[in-house]
């Protein structure tokens, strides 16, 4: 039976985050971030690994606690609320799973307990600099097998903290139509970056160029030829727990909003008295309810895997990125003035959603894949049901 509530204990372990997070002064780590200062980031990242953030769906046998996507919720909220800078969700979301199931023994041994421990952060490098975009069809970068070597050529963009990650999923060219995924690890080899300057610089987007990189067979990760489906899986872990993490920063945005309206006055009144501005506050109050509803199902159905796991993943991913935008913005526009200014944290939350809205794929890419599942198509193409959803949802 499928809950939506969390659990007593998950509820518990939340309430100790979010005291842990509060004490660190909340956005604290993304301001300092913006200023090349990782110190209270990388803090943060031990005290969450001291509390099992980083163990909480790796296997027992490699130093975790052996639970699902369900259990990563309350960690992500949280994060969500303060707009940590890194690799969290890239780490746990996506490299923890897609390891556990495909990695070979010595790649567990190698990397689960590290990953448990905070010892190692993991980024993925899927999009091209000529097309930005995360579709298979886009991906140029080679690996050519030479004996019991790889090597790779190319490059790859939108890398989040490429230049501080222990190391990369890389989603390579190994045949015509083929694609393999390669864990690329800086101990093993050095790659090269570029960061690139983006909208929110509370995350490190890279450019991470590959020069004849020299990788031993042992690096793939899973089958050769057969790393898109392998991505695909991890890739909707990763939405939805992106998903998540916007949930936590529309709640913050959201009692930010309110305890505003309360203490600024306006015609000697709070304007929380005021009716448009009550309405708004609760507007954003419906959507946040709406998307925590939605991307719960979402992480749920990424631990349960039920038949509609694509379409419901891809929904959270589309009705996130959306709402966090809308409440974002409109939270901006309840502050005034002050809400354009960097004293206080509003535009940290737009930029964040802004950034948000075209990771992993556009949102055009999301609602196709639901038009798809939902066998609204037409000859191969997108029927006009793509643009009805686009345009209800700008």
């Amino acid at each position: 039976m499928m809950h939506f509530a969390l659990t007593k204990e998950q509820k518990l372990f939340q309430t100790s985050l979010r005291k842990y997070l509060v004490a660190q002064d909340k956005t604290r780590a993304a301001r300092l971030f913006i200023t090349g200062d990782l110190s209270h980031y990388e803090k943060i990242w031990t005290g969450l690994a001291e509390l099992g953030a980083m163990a909480i769906n790796i296997p027992e046998e490699y130093g975790g606690a052996g639970l699902s996507q369900v259990d990563l919720i309350p960690v992500l909220e949280e994060v969500g609320r303060i707009l940590l800078p890194g690799v969290y969700a890239e780490t746990v979301a996506f490299a923890t799973p897609l390891i556990t199931q495909y990695g070979t023994a010595q790649q567990k041994e190698r990397y689960l307990p590290k990953i448990a421990a905070g010892a190692a952060k993991f980024t993925l490098a899927i999009a091209e600099p000529d097309t930005w975009s995360f579709v298979q069809q886009a991906i140029q970068l080679q690996a050519k097998p030479i004996g019991d070597y790889f090597i790779l050529n190319g490059t790859k963009t939108f890398v989040i903290d490429g230049d501080h990650a222990d190391a990369i999923i890389v989603a390579a060219k190994t045949a015509e139509d083929a694609i393999t995924l390669f864990i690329v690890d800086k101990e093993d080899v050095q790659w090269s970056t570029k960061r690139l300057q983006v909208v929110d610089e509370t995350k490190a987007i890279t450019e991470v160029h590959f020069d004849n990189i020299r990788l031993s067979k042992t690096a793939v990760l899973g089958e050769i030829n057969n790393g898109w489906s392998i991505y695909q899986q991890g890739q909707q872990a990763l939405k939805a727990a992106l998903a998540m993490m916007s949930v936590g920063s529309m709640e913050e945005v959201v009692e930010m909003c309110a305890e505003y309206a309360k203490t600024r006055e306006q015609f000697g009144h709070a304007i929380g008295r005021f009716q448009a501005v009550k309405h708004r506050i609760v507007e954003m109050k419906v959507e946040l309810d709406l998307a925590k509803s939605i991307v719960y199902y979402a992480n749920w159905a990424v631990a349960e895997q039920p038949t509609d796991v694509v379409s419901a993943v891809a929904s959270a991913d589309a009705f996130a990125k959306n709402a966090f935008i809308e409440v974002a913005a409109h939270n901006i526009q309840m502050h005034g003035g002050i809400g354009f200014t960097t004293e206080i944290d509003c535009h940290l939350f737009l930029k964040r959603a802004r950034l948000l809205e075209s990771y992993l794929g556009q949102l055009q890419d999301s609602y196709d894949v639901i038009i798809k599942a939902q066998g609204w198509m037409l000859n191969d193409q997108t029927v006009q049901q793509s643009e009805v959803l686009q345009s209800n949802n700008t």
